[in-house]
């Protein structure tokens, strides 16, 4: 199937499952669980680390948000640290697997509505997919982490240790290629693990490639439109930073079920939409085969003629 083709399959796919609806659903539920999964972070972050560094640095990682959703994670987690360093260390474990579980509820609709746009129908069972969803949150906090480290850490340790002229601009360049990179992967292991049926595929493929590029492009794109243009804080007032967030977030999972419709179509999942086109692509073919042959007749007898 070729790329042109694909994308149109997945678009009209995308279209009649109604993806944006769905995208606006996990993106509430997954607003609804980010806090939680801040709580793990910071709990995970506070034990090797100092509390009081975890906002300085986490900020730097919001800042690729617009202005009004970096205000609202940056407060919560300015709020987080500010408890006693004793207690991030003592009531870590129960927090961070409360927190963990809490957090898994977004994912699972994630998982769910990827699903629903494979045309599949998820036959696990509960706790399979409960399993499965703890697995992702757990693996998101983990990427969080390493994205903290990336993006707040690695220019801190450059700070500090002397280096040739030169390595600090490539280290800042690399860093963020690592990010994306990271999140290129972390979508091939979703599109891996969350449709319900067996994949002898790679991670990394045409649909993980798009959904990235677009996640990234989007995320960039409503944020330079926020910071510039954008005046929610007029329309919304205190609960601009609020609506923002859900705008972000609704953006790119609508990126990502996209891209699960594009490696729905690589793949040749059968749905109804994807019988459809096949049905009315082989009239168009054997309409075509039908026309090339009269032609054919046609110059032949024609060419008959013009010998006689």
């Amino acid at each position: 199937m070729s790329i042109v083709r694909t994308f149109l399959t997945a678009w009209r796919q995308a279209s009649s499952r109604q993806a944006p609806l769905l995208a606006a659903g996990v993106a509430f539920y997954l607003f609804l669980s980010l806090f939680p999964a801040l709580i793990a972070a910071v709990s995970i972050y506070g034990l090797v680390a100092d509390p009081a560094t975890v906002a300085d640095q986490t900020a730097r990682i919001s800042d690729a948000l617009p202005a009004d959703a970096a205000s609202l994670i940056n407060g919560q987690i300015e709020q987080l640290t500010s408890a006693p360093s004793s207690s991030l260390g003592l009531g870590a474990v129960i927090a961070i697997v409360l927190a963990v579980y809490a957090a898994s509820g977004g994912i699972g609709n994630l998982v769910t509505a990827i699903n629903q746009l494979y045309g599949l129908q998820d036959t696990r069972s509960f706790i399979a997919r409960k399993a499965l969803a703890l697995g992702l949150t757990a693996a998101g906090v983990v990427f969080g982490l390493v994205a903290i480290s990336l993006v707040a850490v690695v220019p801190a340790v450059l700070d500090v240790v002397d280096v040739v002229p030169g390595v600090r601009l490539l280290a800042n360049a690399l860093r963020w290629v690592v990010l994306a990179g990271g999140i290129t992967i972390a979508i091939g292991v979703l599109y891996r693990v969350a449709p319900d049926r067996p994949s002898t595929s790679g991670i990394v493929n045409r649909g993980v490639l798009i959904a990235a590029a677009l996640w990234l492009l989007v995320s960039l794109g409503f944020s330079l439109y926020v910071d510039l243009f954008g005046n929610y804080s007029k329309t919304y007032g205190a609960l601009a930073g609020v609506v923002v967030l859900l705008l972000w977030l609704w953006i790119g999972m609508y990126a990502i079920l996209l891209g699960a419709c594009v490696e729905a179509a690589r793949e040749h999942i059968v749905t109804r939409e994807t019988l459809s086109e096949d049905e009315h692509l082989a009239r168009q073919r054997s309409q075509d085969a039908e026309v090339a042959a009269g032609l054919d007749r046609f110059t032949e007898e024609l060419d008959e003629k013009l010998r006689h």
